[in-house]
């Protein structure tokens, strides 16, 4: 039997806006789930609130004399001084294209504007952080939403100062505090068509415990972080970007640090948000520090083979 899991309508997140008043988690641009979106209130972020989050960027058109316009993709969180944690669904877009071909993009940390005009080369200044994407590692078991994480790496080390920061990975699985943050750019409304957020929001996250999150699917959701998607501030972030906690425990925690313990990945509109928990990927992230894109892109590749042939065998 298939698992259940895999074949339920989802939302993949992408979402924010300027407005501190109302907005919506919208679908990933170019994916093939969709399911209603759902209201969530955010607040302008400040400079420094979040220095870990990234925007992964892609181009939108070139300007004159080498200039390019950059829109975000999708989020991310700094965890090294090379490494950014994401989720695996920001690159499942025409048919893998960005995971096949990450020269194209551009990860850009300190920044709160969500479009910018830049020549794309590899910079940094008191502003923000503009690196090159040097390689891309999927998970090899991904399939949307199992497994949504990836990790990024970039082509020259982040210089941490107050608004670029790496941020500590839980390795705990343990229930977190009720109110935890996340932050991103997307819409004022339900369309396609409405505004986009120029500026990034950041919101608070009411969670839930995973023994209630597991009745709510009535299935083990150990890999998943859920939250309340019926409360106003159900979720604000970029898919792939972050879900953050204090005060949760976790061995690896710091005092006043925010822990990172998710990854922004789908919702459901009539059951709860979901994001990846990091926790259950520990080991992965330890193991995949030096892997190549190319391993990982072909299992991935198998693994999506395998899933479409195996009914054939029952």
């Amino acid at each position: 039997m298939i698992p259940k899991l895999l074949v339920i309508s989802f939302t993949l997140i992408i979402h924010s806006t300027c407005e501190p008043d109302r907005r919506v988690i919208t679908t990933l641009k170019y994916s093939k789930f969709y399911v209603k979106p759902t209201i969530v209130n955010g607040e302008i972020a400040s400079r420094g609130r979040i220095p870990y989050l990234v925007s992964i960027k892609e181009p939108l058109r070139k300007m004159g004399e080498g200039r390019i316009v950059w829109k975000n993709l999708c989020g991310g969180s700094i965890i090294s001084e090379i490494k950014v944690l994401t989720a695996a669904h920001c690159f499942e877009g025409k048919n893998f294209y960005y995971a096949k071909n990450p020269h194209v993009l551009r990860v850009v940390a300190g920044s709160l504007r969500n479009v910018l005009t830049h020549s794309g080369d590899t910079e940094t200044n008191v502003i923000s952080q503009w690196r090159k994407l040097r390689n891309v590692v999927l998970h090899n078991q991904f399939y949307f939403p199992r497994h949504d994480i990836a990790l990024i790496f970039v082509n020259e080390k982040w210089r941490f100062m107050p608004n670029v920061d790496y941020v500590r990975t839980a390795v705990r699985s343990i229930d977190y505090p009720r109110s935890c943050v996340s932050a991103g750019f997307g819409r004022t409304g339900y369309s396609n068509s409405d505004t986009i957020s120029p500026v990034l929001l950041v919101a608070q996250i009411n969670t839930i415990p995973k023994a209630q999150c597991t009745m709510i699917w009535e299935m083990n959701m150990n890999s998943f972080i859920c939250s309340n998607s019926a409360l106003t501030d159900v979720s604000r972030g970029d898919s792939g970007g972050p879900l953050a906690c204090k005060g949760t425990s976790d061995p690896v925690e710091k005092p006043d640090r925010d822990l990172l313990v998710g990854v922004v990945s789908g919702k459901n509109f009539d059951r709860t948000t979901l994001y990846t928990r990091i926790s259950e990927y520990h080991d992965w992230i330890a193991r995949n520090a030096g892997s190549k894109l190319f391993n990982g892109f072909m299992y991935l590749l198998l693994n999506t083979i395998m899933f479409l042939i195996y009914p054939l065998f029952l």
